[in-house]
């Protein structure tokens, strides 16, 4: 089994960090980018995950000023999203350091913007971020802040963007994020052997067994923490011990 990556995912509005629950208000202040990329640096996270929240509706692309000062601080790889919908945003990303770009609604909607950002800056830059929401047995996409329905097959919608060449995908729940309720497990699991490229979850995870139960049940490589970092007393290390314990193998912190 390939080392699996915890990734703490920072969720900024304005220049705060921010969580909320669904996607929805009211949001918590928890902290400066900056000081909270510099603890989860010195805990030893792979990387960092960092996303503007009010970008798209704003109709603008994360504030690259954020990227860069976390860059010259901290040692961590990191991923930007938030508005990147053109060639011209996902580049003032990099310029400004960015080790990889995250993309949503630009790439659910239109993911022939994907093949675009791989063939300039390399599949291995490009993170298609697709959020779901579930309704019964029934699991569909969602854009714009979990806003509206796409009427897309989940499964196959995932396996179009790794064809045009996304090099990771991050797959949120709506339903369960923020809640620290567990993963919704069942479409992780109906997942394994189908995506050919990282799959990281987010939304929901809450506990160490939350993080086993994902892992020993899916083939993610990876997921991304917010809530159970910042307002529950967990850390990278304690998390990297106790999955080395249940005998999922992690990068030594």
């Amino acid at each position: 089994m390939i080392a699996k990556r915890i990734i703490p995912l920072f969720l900024l509005k304005g220049k705060r960090l921010v969580k909320g629950t669904q996607f929805n208000g009211p949001f918590v202040d928890v902290g400066d980018p900056l000081s909270q990329a510099m603890i989860y640096d010195a805990q030893g996270a792979e990387e960092i995950a960092v996303v503007d929240i009010e970008a798209t509706s704003q109709n603008r692309c994360i504030n690259t000023d954020v990227i860069n000062t976390m860059i010259r601080k901290c040692r961590l790889p990191i991923s930007a999203g938030g508005g990147i919908s053109t060639l011209e945003h996902a580049n003032s990303c990099f310029a400004a350091g960015a080790d990889k770009i995250i993309v949503n609604t630009s790439a659910v909607t239109n993911p022939s913007f994907v093949k675009e950002l791989g063939k300039e800056f390399g599949a291995q830059s490009v993170v298609v971020s697709v959020d779901f929401k579930r309704e019964g047995d029934k699991v569909f996409p969602v854009t714009h802040s979990g806003t509206k329905p796409v009427d897309r097959d989940l499964e196959e919608l995932l396996l179009e963007l790794v064809e045009a060449g996304a090099g990771e995908i991050i797959l949120t729940s709506v339903d369960r994020e923020g809640t620290l309720s567990g993963a919704d497990l069942d479409v992780y699991k109906s997942l394994t052997g189908k995506i050919s490229v990282p799959l990281i979850a987010s939304g929901g995870l809450g506990s160490y067994d939350d993080m086993v139960e994902l892992f020993k049940s899916s083939d993610c490589s990876a997921c991304a923490l917010g809530k159970m970092l910042v307002l529950r007393d967990y850390d990278i290390v304690r998390i990297k011990a106790y999955l080395t314990g249940r005998k999922i193998p992690v990068r030594d912190a």
